[in-house]
């Protein structure tokens, strides 16, 4: 009987402590799979059947007591407004195409990717607020989509976002650690041009 009543104690509190948690049991377990997962992330390249054609970098004039060159070598994901107006470059047409696809894969286990058109080709103005706004829009459905939602800022155990597990499986990181460091632009056998993101958070 004794046995019993600690065996549902244990039970409980191991139930408990699970209770709303993702996939990761411990701030341990997950900070050692987020390290793996960065390193992954930082060694690995999308991986597009194409030519590599051209790197375009985002970058952005700054104060000089933050930066000893002057400039910032990112720009924001989460707000793009305030670094647009000190967007080095940014009326620049960096891709003649008049059709992209834009592969989205940090900080997702399941990749995200959508066109864009335009009969002017793209700069980095543009880029740089579509990709914005599809981070948003991706966070979003994951949102939705997820059973385990995302742990607000102010109950988490550790600063890092946990993983959830909707249609992207997002981990690590959210919008506001995320900046837009350059884009790699490819070229396909069959003549399309897929964009990947150097994405730093």
């Amino acid at each position: 009987m004794k046995l019993n009543f600690y065996l549902f104690i244990v039970t409980s509190l191991l139930f408990a402590s699970c209770k709303n948690k993702p996939a990761q049991t411990s701030v341990d377990n997950y900070e050692k799979i987020l390290t793996e997962r960065e390193n992954s992330a930082a060694e690995a390249q999308t991986n597009v059947t194409g030519d590599l054609q051209k790197t375009i970098a985002f970058e952005v004039k700054a104060d000089v007591k933050d930066f000893a060159d002057g400039i910032q070598p990112w720009a924001s994901v989460e707000k793009p407004e305030k670094d647009l107006p000190n967007l080095v470059d940014k009326t620049e047409t960096v891709i003649l195409d008049q059709n992209i696809t834009i592969i989205i894969d940090y900080p997702l286990l399941n990749k995200y990717q959508f066109d864009l058109k335009s009969q002017n080709g793209f700069n980095r103005e543009t880029l740089l607020t579509e990709i914005s706004k599809h981070y948003y829009k991706l966070y979003a459905e994951e949102e939705k989509t997820a059973t385990v939602k995302t742990i607000p800022m102010e109950k988490r155990t550790m600063y890092n976002r946990n993983e959830t597990n909707g249609k992207y499986r997002i981990w690590g990181h959210d919008i506001a650690d995320l900046v837009l460091t350059e884009i790699q632009v490819y070229k396909t056998k069959n003549g399309k041009t897929i964009l990947t993101l150097g994405i730093d958070s």
